[in-house]
Order: C-alpha cells, then sequence, then structure tokens
C-alpha cells in the first residue's frame, strides 16, 4: 500500500510540474539585438488604425519593447480590456491584433490568487508574448505568441480554462 500510494504521488507531482512547464519560456525565443535608433512613425493603414491613431502614434514613440523592435501600444476597451497592437519601430509597420485582451474571470482569480497571471507579458529581448486572457470575452486562458517578422504573432501554445470557467 505504501509503494502504491508512493508511486501515485510521484506520478501525480511529476505530471503537474510537467504541465507547469509546457507553456514555452522567454529565452528559448530570445534575440539577438534590441534596435537602438529613433522609432520610425507607425503607417496607419486600416480604418481601427487610423480610429485609435493617437494611442498608436504616442505608444509607437516608446523604446523597444518586444521583440528586437517592435512597441506595443495599448489602451483601456472597458473594464478589464485591453486592445493593442504591434509596430515596428524600423518600418512602422503596425500589426493588428484580431481580438481585445479581456481579463480572466474573477472567479478562477479568486482561487488563484498567489499566482502570478499578468494579462499580458513580452520583453524586448524575445519575441515570446504571453497573454493570460479571454480573447474577445470567450476561450478564457494561457496563449503564448511568437513575434514573426513580416507577419505579425503566430500561436505556439494554448491552454484554456477549465469549463467552469467560460463563458456560456
Amino acid at each position: 500500500m505504501r509503494k502504491t500510494l508512493s508511486t501515485f504521488l510521484v506520478f501525480t507531482v511529476g505530471l503537474f510540474a510537467q504541465d507547469i512547464r509546457t507553456r514555452p519560456q522567454f529565452n528559448d525565443f530570445s534575440v539577438e539585438q534590441i534596435y537602438q535608433g529613433s522609432p520610425a512613425a507607425p503607417k496607419l493603414v486600416t480604418q481601427g488604425q487610423r480610429m485609435f491613431r493617437t494611442m498608436i502614434r504616442s505608444g509607437a514613440k516608446a523604446d523597444v519593447e518586444f521583440a528586437g523592435h517592435y512597441t506595443v501600444p495599448r489602451w483601456g476597451c472597458g473594464t478589464g480590456c485591453n486592445e493593442f497592437v504591434i509596430v515596428d519601430s524600423i518600418t512602422g509597420t503596425v500589426y493588428d491584433v484580431p481580438f481585445s485582451a479581456v481579463e480572466l474571470p474573477g472567479t478562477w482569480e479568486e482561487g488563484h490568487g498567489a499566482e502570478d497571471h499578468e494579462r499580458m507579458e513580452f520583453h524586448p529581448n524575445s519575441r515570446l508574448m504571453k497573454l493570460n486572457m479571454c480573447p474577445n470575452e470567450k476561450d478564457c486562458g494561457f496563449y503564448d505568441y511568437v513575434m514573426v517578422d513580416g507577419k505579425g504573432l503566430r500561436l505556439i501554445h494554448k491552454q484554456l480554462l477549465p469549463k467552469q470557467y467560460q463563458a456560456e
């Protein structure tokens, strides 16, 4: 009985530890150089980009925030909601993101308050962007994207929250 219990505990702890490590790490997608020059003016080509031109232009003036040569202008879209674009500081190209980043449900946050789950996490020296959110208020979970030069974000990992935390 003791051996069976020990084996079960080791197996369970191993599965839990493996689940935590399934998300990619920032250093797995490191960049070699971070752009130090003056940021290019954003090229606003879509109606949506022109509608938020002030926020995009202001955010694009920041120092590089993401993937070696990008800024991430963000603005609110209601309580617990952010919209954002990604701007190439070298070319001025603006990459739209096809969703609003809505925070994870309060019921989930209450039960996991000790864990650190920022809605958005990205770094100047990595192409990885971690989003803990409900995109467009559905499919709540953990999303990991990689920035692909000339194309925008590419989803590489998704882990949804259990069904009881999903919007109906």
